[in-house]
């Protein structure tokens, strides 16, 4: 855990901006000390292991993207407050393509890390719920089909989340901006009557 009288808001910004560049297979003490313009002993007071540094930058895209997604739904209900989730997590622009770089290899580390396992449950249920609560706002206005299956559609689209931060990682002339949004809306227009 990371000592009180350091920066850890800071440096885990540093750990994101690191892993972002570099990924967590290239990221190293060294560097994330630079980032955070502090000597490498200080991060290791704060930081001791790798896999620290990792929970660090995990946490830390975990709480922006938390932030994000309250600012952008804030006040809206039912599918257009599930359109906005979605955006809010498609990496539609360099903020948030570092997001999709921290939360990608995440995924596998929390095969191994309990932690980063956890964290990881705990916001996906927080999504679930969220978007089970938009879906049937959606239908009890009509807005999408009485038919359509809420956990179904729930788990379509955090697969089609996943799938789209680690598809513009690896095959971006696929999953530009503009092609991610006409994906969502696609997927959208699905639900509708």
């Amino acid at each position: 855990m990371p000592h009180l009288e350091l920066r850890p808001l800071e440096y885990s910004e540093a750990v994101t901006a690191v892993v972002a560049r570099r990924g967590f297979d290239g990221m190293t003490l060294a560097d994330v000390a630079a980032e955070a313009g502090v000597s490498r002993q200080t991060m290791a007071r704060c930081y001791p292991s790798k896999s620290a540094l990792a929970r660090a930058a995990f946490g830390h895209a975990r709480d922006r993207a938390t932030a994000g997604i309250a600012t952008a739904v804030d006040g809206h209900f039912g599918i257009e407050a599930l359109r906005l989730f979605v955006l809010e997590l498609l990496p539609l622009d360099d903020k948030r393509l570092a997001f999709a770089r921290v939360l990608v290899p995440a995924w596998q580390m929390s095969l191994h890390d309990e932690e980063i396992a956890a964290q990881g449950n705990a916001l996906t249920a927080s999504w679930r719920l969220q978007m089970r609560t938009w879906l049937r706002e959606a239908m009890a206005d009509g807005e999408v089909r009485a038919d359509v299956s809420v956990d179904g559609v729930t788990e379509m689209v955090l697969n089609f989340i996943s799938g789209a931060q680690a598809g513009a990682l690896a095959d971006a002339s696929f999953n530009s901006a503009h092609q991610l949004r006409g994906q969502l809306d696609s997927l959208l227009h699905l639900l509708r009557g």
